[in-house]
């Protein structure tokens, strides 16, 4: 893909607020009481094409959670709808029209209603778009992203359980996560280039519904990035009763082989609930526990051994950490 700004052009960044105003509530709603000052963060924008008619624009906003309405203006006329995509980031985009005159040396404005209050802020557009404005190349500015957010084992959530979260993005950044009302800023450590690591043990009195709603946020730079965990198992009023898969038997089922002295036994294990429990896995070859001379992963075990010709059978017992069982016994032939 060619790098211009005709055919692609990437300014994703967080901007640096410009200015803040919070907008007064009416008396009645200034009697309420409040719980925490809304704030408007940072501001992202993104364009395939530039500010040339027809490229689309993306926007992102990071802001208290549960605004009522969001939105931006780039210019007089272009007004961008934002809506909440998970906790506190408010996501949307824009066409640019032939009629529109967005300027990227002015200020773009910013709004976020919660309740009877609007937070305004003002950003600067990003160095890049007013490089085009002042007859510049677009400066190229690195993206920030988060490609995927998860968490291990997932099934029923339980006090004493440690989480092991997965953060997989940019390099060189400093990772963090929260979960709203249990814990904030719990750092995630960079294992290895563009992946992040941290872990969290539920406690008793923590709320076990908060933990859908984890947050991750990774920043390079001045850059941020913020994902929703993808957590689709771990609710708390959700029981695991699925057992693990066995897959991708080999020798397969029935299979002839020709591996004499040096036949290779392997299996694919899956579980999209508890997770798979790595110090339950048994496999027996020929009626002989070989467990121990196994090499197992939580997705895999391999064991090579001395076959001679002749039938052979093979039985895998694998369990979950919420307790349930899958037995997968089979036979091949060694010629």
């Amino acid at each position: 893909m060619r790098s211009t700004v005709r055919n692609h052009f990437a300014a994703l960044m967080m901007l640096v607020p410009a200015a803040a105003v919070l907008v007064a509530a009416p008396a009645q709603a200034q009697q309420r009481a409040v719980v925490a000052q809304p704030a408007i963060r940072a501001l992202g924008l993104n364009s395939n094409a530039g500010l040339a008619p027809g490229a689309v624009l993306r926007v992102q906003l990071v802001a208290t959670p549960g605004a009522r309405q969001a939105d931006v203006v780039l210019a007089d006329g272009v007004r961008v709808a934002l809506a909440e995509q998970d906790a506190g980031n408010y996501v949307g985009t824009h066409t640019i029209r032939r009629a529109d005159r967005i300027d990227p040396l002015q200020l773009i404005a910013a709004h976020a209603t919660f309740g009877g209050r609007t937070v305004v802020q003002n950003f600067s557009f990003p160095a890049s778009f007013q490089a085009l404005a002042m007859g510049g190349p677009a400066v190229a500015v690195p993206t920030v992203a988060i490609e995927q957010f998860t968490v291990r084992p997932q099934g029923r959530l339980v006090p004493g359980r440690e989480l092991r979260f997965r953060l997989e993005g940019a390099a060189g950044g400093r990772a963090s996560l929260d979960i709203p009302g249990v814990v904030s800023d719990v750092a995630m450590r960079e294992t290895r280039r563009g992946v992040y690591e941290g872990t969290y043990t539920v406690r008793r009195r923590d709320d076990l519904r908060a933990f859908d709603a984890a947050v991750a946020t990774l920043r390079v730079g001045g850059q941020r990035a913020t994902a929703r965990v993808d957590l689709p198992e771990a609710r708390a009023d959700r029981r695991d009763e699925q057992a693990p898969r066995v897959t991708q038997l080999a020798p397969s089922d029935g299979a002839r082989v020709a591996e004499r002295g040096r036949t290779f036994i392997q299996a694919r294990l899956s579980d999209d609930g508890s997770g798979v429990d790595p110090a339950s896995v048994r496999l027996l070859v020929d009626g002989l526990d070989v467990t121990r001379n196994a090499r197992i992963a939580a997705d895999e075990i391999g064991y090579r051994e001395e076959l001679g010709r002749g039938r052979h059978s093979a039985e895998l017992v694998v369990r979950d950490r919420a307790g349930n069982v899958t037995r997968t016994a089979w036979t091949f032939q060694v010629v």
